[in-house]
């Protein structure tokens, strides 16, 4: 294949179209690190590739690489009109949850390899790791030793690239391709700091659309729950009754009677106040979050207890202090307004959950 080609089945950026970063509508909290953490994979690929545009005195074009069979390209930035005829570098787009490790880029690196020893295209000038999360300290030191990178990735290639490269065939590190990975220039292989990218792209004109001036506002301070139980709070103080009778072995169904059992009066009325810290949350700032914002991190911390809450536990009552201790823990991350969110908010939310019937706290027997 002729090298130049691949860019037919390329993506260039549109401009003005971002992605559709919480971010992008909701303002900015300061320092962007923070915010840059909540980016969903594709929004972190649209950054970086308006990162690349603030190198535009180095690059004379820029093309985002999109579609199956990538063959390890993801933001091409060459440096002339030629394309993979003259020099150019590749970014490597990467949005894990944790920094990046070894054994998330291996099979990255022998893609670059084999398809560069194939003749799909020529070895770029620099291959760039881009992480939103940064780059952990044993990939750090690998990459300031080309030679140890080497040895590494030719120890883990029947692990991790071997059966991975390609979906066609497998590509066992023998022969000429052997020989080729020995000679090839692993200096090439480079990480861009966030704080560099940060600094970078401020200098683009993507900036201010996707972090517009001002701040995301602070929450005011959480009203507390009325004195009586409104209708909306039915069903998930139904349930805390329910787990409070079986608790006791007495039929309770009324705050009211509480007042004997001064644990669980404390208990339901600290349940009462994290409900509203997370109807709080529901209802700030409704103009300035993309919509669907605070449904995300419910379902976050839903799918983030469900394992937990279904463990089997001698009463309801572990079940729901079990479940809604392990959601304090948790640290939502799929939009900006998880920025904002407290713990008393994520534990606020299991009865959310409960009021809607997803978690169950006294199991019935069948």
């Amino acid at each position: 294949m002729d090298p130049n080609k691949i860019i037919s089945n390329s993506k260039k950026l549109k401009f003005g179209s971002g992605g559709s970063a919480a971010a992008a509508s909701s303002g900015i909290v300061y320092p962007v690190a923070d915010l840059i953490q909540t980016f969903k994979p594709e929004v972190w690929e649209d950054f970086t590739e308006e990162w690349a545009y603030s190198q535009d005195k180095k690059y004379a074009e820029i093309i985002r690489y999109a579609g199956a069979g990538d063959m390890g390209l993801d933001i091409l930035c060459f440096y002339t009109k030629d394309y993979f005829r003259g020099a150019w570098d590749n970014v490597q787009c990467k949005r894990y949850a944790c920094e990046l490790k070894p054994t998330q880029v291996w099979v990255e690196l022998g893609k670059i390899i084999y398809y560069s020893f194939i003749g799909e295209y020529p070895p770029p000038k620099k291959y760039y790791f881009a992480a939103s999360k940064g780059l952990g300290l044993k990939l750090k030191k690998l990459l300031t030793k080309p030679d140890k990178l080497r040895s590494e990735l030719v120890a883990n290639w029947d692990g991790y690239c071997k059966k991975k490269i390609t979906d066609t065939k497998e590509i066992p590190l023998v022969g000429p391709l052997k020989d080729y990975l020995d000679n090839f220039n692993f200096a090439i292989f480079k990480m861009i700091p966030i704080a560099q990218m940060i600094k970078d792209h401020a200098n683009t004109v993507f900036y201010k659309r996707r972090f517009p001036d001002g701040s995301f506002p602070e929450r005011p301070p959480v009203t507390p729950p009325p004195a009586t139980v409104q209708p909306g709070e039915s069903r998930y103080v139904q349930q805390l009754f329910e787990v409070y009778s079986e608790k006791l072995l007495v039929q309770l169904n009324d705050p009211s009677q509480l007042s004997k059992y001064p644990e669980m009066e404390r208990h339901f009325n600290r349940s009462r106040e994290v409900f509203y810290y997370a109807e709080s949350l529901r209802n700030f700032p409704r103009d300035s979050v993309d919509p669907g914002a605070f449904d995300a991190i419910r379902e976050e911390i839903y799918h983030g207890c469900i394992d937990v809450h279904d463990m089997d536990y001698k009463d309801g009552f572990t079940r729901l202090r079990t479940t809604v201790s392990h959601a304090g823990s948790l640290a939502p991350n799929c939009n900006a307004l998880c920025i904002r969110v407290q713990t008393q908010d994520k534990q606020g939310l299991c009865h959310h959950l409960a009021n809607e019937d997803r978690f169950t706290w006294v199991k019935k027997d069948a």
